[in-house]
């Protein structure tokens, strides 16, 4: 195959072409057929020259010179679509025995088999409180507290597994065990995602089945979903539209020393029930784009159906209910933007806003700080974070991303760290500081550590 063309091929798998990049190549010239295609993946690293500067585009490629190229593009999978990936795979699968030969271990190629392939974690986490906390439900009408334990550790286990339907089709089912290290029994395990993605064309995928669903930056909803999800666009523009259940529903409002009883209390609920089909159904709108290339914003907007505040709460203890407004017949629907950018190399600032439509007493913030490149995949690399959380007594959080202790009627600083001590190896620890409530009564600061496994 003539260099020029198996460039060409190249450049349709990933997409790159661009009149921009400069061309390093002594021998070719803004004249010639492929130079746009050349200049491009030079610039990404998919193709070099020779040592004299040229590259010599009418010279047959051999095929230990074509896998090289495959093994490049490979580590761009996880930024085209999944017709572009398909044909990747295909490659790979071609020229595994010269990819071999040059001692290229790419982990996509090693873990498939055929069309298929798998993907997975492990983690062994230690959580803990400063303070006695107390977590509280109602049993009969009444507030029942217990004391949770001060601190525990526990152990989890995933294993994903990928099938290629075809070019534009996968499934994907992932089996999960977890446990709390001496508690009796066995580990809990299940299969916890299951769920069918399909790509039509390159700006349109649909998702249908058990799976991820972040809504927004995470702040509110950052967890498993039932249903189905239909998003355009691409990185610099895109949209899309989720329908179903959000099975972690959770409430968890705190209340300070003095408000109920020492210690910290943690009064639960949920919008969730045991029989899913008695749970609220969502209808999720969100948008997200690129401002420039260091830039990213969105902003979501949940419609609740079939559950008002005052369903979804009667069996939820509300620390900060004043009585000053009926809240009965209040919409669930919630809604907040969002944002983060990168200011150099190593520094990053994001931000996140959220509220229910009809609840005055619901604002939701954060806003932190990032320093450091960590990429668990890389070994030394590390960052730290600081935060600012502040949530209302009815703020419509439930699962966030943040690590957020408890969801409502909590403000606090929070510092995480994270260190990649061996390649897919990384450590995080975690820790709020001068929890309060909203009425500022001190609340348990709460701390988290773990160190996660990615195979």
């Amino acid at each position: 195959m003539k260099k020029h063309l198996a460039v060409l091929a190249a450049t349709a798998v990933l997409g790159v072409t661009s009149a921009f990049a400069a061309n390093p190549f002594s021998d070719v010239t803004p004249q010639d057929w492929a130079y746009q295609a050349v200049a491009q993946l030079a610039s990404q690293g998919i193709v070099n020259g020779y040592e004299d500067g040229t590259f010599q585009g009418q010279k047959n490629i051999t095929r230990y010179e074509m896998a090289q190229m495959v093994a490049k593009a490979m580590t761009r999978q996880g930024q085209v679509d999944a017709e572009q990936n398909a044909i990747i795979n295909r490659l790979a699968n071609e020229f595994s025995a010269e990819l071999n030969n040059l001692g290229v271990r790419v982990s996509t190629l090693e873990n498939k088999v055929g069309n298929f392939k798998f993907t997975g974690d492990a983690r062994l986490q230690y959580t803990g409180n400063d303070k006695d906390v107390a977590v509280a439900s109602l049993k009969d009408g009444n507030p029942v507290a217990t004391k949770a334990p001060q601190s525990k550790f526990t152990y989890r286990g995933r294993v994903q597994f990928e099938a290629t339907v075809n070019d534009n089709t996968k499934a994907v089912v992932r089996l999960m065990g977890s446990k709390e290290f001496g508690k009796a029994g066995n580990p809990n395990t299940a299969i916890d995602r299951v769920y069918v993605k399909h790509n039509f064309g390159k700006y349109a995928t649909a998702t249908v089945g058990r799976y991820d669903e972040t809504i927004g930056g995470g702040l509110t909803y950052d967890d498993v979903f039932e249903g189905g999800k239909v998003a355009f666009g691409k990185d610099k523009l895109n949209a899309s539209v989720s329908y179903g259940y959000a099975e972690s529903l959770d409430m968890k409002v705190v209340a300070g020393e003095g408000v109920i009883a020492k210690p910290t209390v943690v009064m639960t609920g949920s919008l969730a029930k045991a029989e899913q089909k008695d749970n609220a159904q969502l209808t999720v709108f969100q948008v997200n784009g690129k401002l420039g290339s260091d830039v990213n914003v969105g902003a979501f907007y949940t419609k609740v159906n079939g559950k008002t505040f005052g369903e979804a709460t009667a069996n939820t203890i509300i620390a900060k209910a004043d009585g000053t407004a009926d809240l009965t017949d209040a919409s669930l629907d919630f809604y907040g933007v969002h944002a983060n950018a990168k200011l150099g190399s190593k520094v990053a600032v994001d931000g996140e806003f959220a509220k229910f439509r009809e609840i005055d007493n619901s604002h939701a913030w954060t806003a932190g700080l990032t320093y450091g490149n960590y990429n668990m995949k890389k070994q030394g690399t590390w960052s730290l974070k600081a935060q600012y959380t502040s949530l209302d007594g009815f703020a419509p959080v439930f699962s966030s991303t943040y690590w957020a202790p408890y969801n409502q009627n909590l403000k606090t600083w929070s510092v995480q760290g994270k260190y990649a001590v061996a390649n897919n190896v990384g450590l995080a620890a975690y820790t709020t500081i001068n929890a309060k409530d909203q009425d500022n009564n001190k609340v348990s600061n709460f701390y988290r550590a773990e160190l996660n496994y990615k195979f």
